[in-house]
């Protein structure tokens, strides 16, 4: 997937008047199948959102389970306790609630499970931050029992 035009815009912009862009790209490892129902719940009564919407949306979270069809052949069903339902319009959704208080001290561009860190250095010869802005991202990854993949290609 292509980055968003406006972060595109600020990394061009920023090279255009010979500074330079630090990024790290995240990737979250399994994102949608590790995810902790209750802590997603307690971001959700956080962000002010109302209890029957937060009870409806625990009822569809509870008990949940699903399985793979390819063609006329079934998988069995597979028990969705610690994960997000794919394939429906609440599960990306929901990924952004629980990603929505990551906030390190740099930009930072969520699109779903793709999150981006970006340090824009105007003055070339600055020190990066951009180690301290990856630690404070795990660190909110270890409070949000979310795992980063440090897997490099």
């Amino acid at each position: 997937m292509p980055p968003p035009t406006a972060m595109l815009h600020g990394w061009q912009t920023t090279l255009d008047q010979g500074g330079a862009v630090r990024t790290v790209l995240v990737d979250f490892k399994k994102a949608f199948n590790f995810v902790n129902h209750n802590l997603l719940l307690q971001k959700l009564l956080l962000s002010c959102v109302p209890h029957f919407l937060i009870k409806w949306f625990f009822s569809f979270l509870q008990h949940r389970s699903q399985r793979v069809r390819i063609g006329t052949n079934h998988s069995s069903y597979s028990q969705l306790n610690y994960a997000l339902p794919q394939g429906s319009w609440l599960g990306p959704l929901s990924f952004l609630v629980l990603i929505n208080d990551l906030k390190p001290d740099c930009l930072v561009h969520k699109y779903v499970d793709d999150t981006t860190l970006t340090e824009l250095l105007y003055d070339r010869t600055k020190p990066s931050s951009m180690q301290s802005f990856f630690h404070q991202l795990l660190n909110w990854a270890d409070q949000n029992e979310m795992v980063v993949n440090l897997h490099q290609n």
